[in-house]
């Protein structure tokens, strides 16, 4: 199974809620290739931070405070999300959570494409890693990463996954 066309996803949340969406990456590949890269502030809902949050991804209530709600940002990501062929994500069952919890809270209907871990594909093809997390994985192949921000950490999912590609076809 190689994967060449796909939108890799990250978000951070502010609190223990799925609809909690504080943060969006999102990182186009077509052939291969990064294409485009998105990045949003969401106005978190239930619109509260537990600190320990803050503490691992920076994002404050201060800095979401003029940002969308999930609706509103909703036309601006749509088309990376819906009209990719699948959706990477490092913990793919979090992350897809969050968005189908996101878009239920909205009221929104959308075509979801399939979805893929890279989590579970770095412990099928990467067995000897001492666990599996992003930065142990974005370590291995050298994938610079300034974890729990959710561009770069969208940008490292989608660099292992073409990585993971290398040694799934070989």
């Amino acid at each position: 199974m190689e994967l060449l066309n796909f939108t890799s996803i990250d978000f951070e949340t502010a609190n223990n809620s799925r609809t909690s969406a504080c943060s969006i990456g999102l990182v186009k590949v077509e052939n291969g290739q990064i294409v485009a890269e998105k990045s949003c502030l969401i106005k978190p809902q239930p619109n509260f931070f537990i600190s320990r949050f803050i503490d691992i991804h920076h994002i404050t209530p201060a800095m979401v405070a003029d940002a969308p709600l999930f609706g509103e940002l909703w036309p601006d990501i749509r088309e990376l999300i819906e009209d990719s062929e699948a959706l990477i994500a490092h913990n793919a069952p979090f992350d897809m959570g969050v968005l189908r919890a996101c878009l239920e809270m909205e009221m929104i209907r959308s075509y979801l494409p399939p979805h893929f871990c890279t989590v579970r594909l770095s412990k099928k093809y990467l067995p000897f890693l001492i666990n599996h997390k992003l930065n142990t994985v974005s370590d291995y192949f050298g994938i610079e990463l300034d974890h729990h921000e959710a561009l770069s950490d969208a940008r490292a999912c989608a660099k292992i996954l073409l990585e993971l590609n290398k040694i799934i076809t070989d």
